[in-house]
């Protein structure tokens, strides 16, 4: 439910996309630490927010999760 309602708002914000590559933006938006825990529409607006400043930033994952307690 998440990777079709997340493939539908892609396809509202950005038509020229195919079906099959608004999937696959979802699939990696899912794998997201920070979009996979969001609302799947709130994920595509955000993401659409940050590619619109001038200098987008990166979403790759962190190379190892932090630990505990500073």
């Amino acid at each position: 439910m998440w990777l079709e309602r997340c493939r539908v708002r892609i396809l509202e914000v950005t038509p020229q996309l195919s079906a099959e590559e608004a999937i696959e933006i979802a699939r990696s938006m899912r794998e997201s630490e920070r979009t996979g825990a969001m609302e799947p529409e709130a994920a595509v607006d955000f993401v659409v927010a940050q590619m619109r400043q001038d200098v987008p930033p990166r979403f790759e994952r962190r190379a190892a999760r932090r630990p505990a307690g500073g």
